[in-house]
């Protein structure tokens, strides 16, 4: 059976934080950054607990050109499908009224570039220092949400 995807709130902040630290280091999110994010209407967040616990959780701008704005997974639970689960979930609510949609990913992450191309992305670009705490640059991915298969 599946794991059962739920809308996040502010309530899970102090969570999310705690996965920021651990998966993103220098480059996590601040809780008002959370704040904010949670707050527009523009915005879905969406999570996966384990016994009432968040291990999974993910953001995507909703807009024309709708943007996955971050996904993360406890290091724990990593290698189970969640990412993907979580993935999915985003691009179908963004299905509702973006045709395409676009991230950045760390150019070194493997296993993240791995799990967009699953999905239907593509590489497109790269952004240069995009994400200057860590020196790195950023792939510039895009899916087509109106594919046939529907993966993107």
């Amino acid at each position: 059976m599946p794991p059962e995807v739920r809308d996040l709130g502010p309530a899970d902040i102090p969570r999310i934080l705690q996965l920021e630290e651990d998966l993103f280091g220098p480059e996590a999110w601040t809780a008002g950054m959370y704040r904010e994010e949670l707050a527009s209407p523009y915005r879905a967040y969406r999570g996966i607990d384990d016994s009432g616990v968040l291990v999974a959780y993910g953001g995507i701008l909703l807009a024309g050109e709708a943007q996955v704005l971050t996904v993360g997974v406890a290091r724990t639970h990593q290698r189970r499908g969640l990412g993907g689960v979580l993935l999915r979930d985003l691009l179908a609510i963004a299905a509702g009224g973006a045709r395409e949609v676009f991230l950045e990913v760390r150019a070194s992450d493997d296993v993240a570039r791995h799990l967009y191309e699953r999905h239907g992305f593509t590489a497109i670009g790269l952004r240069r220092n995009y994400y200057p705490r860590l020196g790195e640059d950023a792939l510039v991915m895009r899916a087509d949400l109106t594919a046939p298969d529907g993966t993107g």
